[in-house]
């Protein structure tokens, strides 16, 4: 399993037309952040990855602030990296998202031509019982579709416990972050 961090709206600002992160590097890991921006909000990026810097690992440009990817080459396999974040509450985000990466894998397993993995990682921003467990409220209970069907296609597996608390404000907490990864790589 290679190391890389995925990171959901990460602190990050324009800056003479530049986005700048912060922390801005460090020298054993390397930094991506997605090949689109923002110019009419506060969050230019709304994703990025940190990619430990002695694994060989390319960009793949995705049209979308959202969504960071990089293939990542291990000896014996590709594996598909990305990190999600979707807006809460807009089918519309949700809809491009799971559009977007579903082409973003297709063509990777295309491109590929050897053994690949997937792993998916970030804000979802959406409830299911699939991954937040039974205490998601019956009206919630669906908003995960799309994330469901995608999962479906591509044999995804979440690798946190159901029900696995992951924010929490006062007496609320929720499940909205996933990691999803090939069965291969959950096993």
């Amino acid at each position: 399993m290679p190391n890389c961090t995925a990171i959901s709206e990460p602190y990050a600002r324009t800056m003479d037309e530049s986005v700048v992160t912060v922390p801005t590097g460090h020298h054993n890991w390397t930094k991506l952040i997605p090949t689109t921006t923002r110019r009419d909000t506060v969050w230019p990026i709304r994703s990025m990855l940190w990619v430990r810097s002695d694994l060989e690992a390319e960009q793949i440009p995705v049209p979308s602030a959202d969504l960071t990817a990089a293939k990542i080459r291990l000896p014996d396999r590709m594996v598909l990296m990305v990190s999600v974040y979707v807006e809460g509450g807009s089918d519309e985000a949700l809809e491009g998202a799971v559009g977007e990466l579903d082409r973003l894998i297709r063509r990777f397993r295309r491109e590929t031509g050897t053994r690949t993995d997937i792993i998916l990682a970030g804000d979802f921003n959406r409830h299911d019982q699939l991954w937040g467990g039974d205490d998601i409220s019956p009206s919630r209970q669906g908003e995960g579709d799309l994330i469901v069907n995608l999962m479906e296609e591509y044999s995804l597996c979440s690798l946190l416990p159901r029900g696995t608390k992951i924010w929490q404000s006062g007496t609320m907490e929720s499940t909205i972050d996933l990691v999803l990864a090939s069965a291969e790589l959950a096993d």
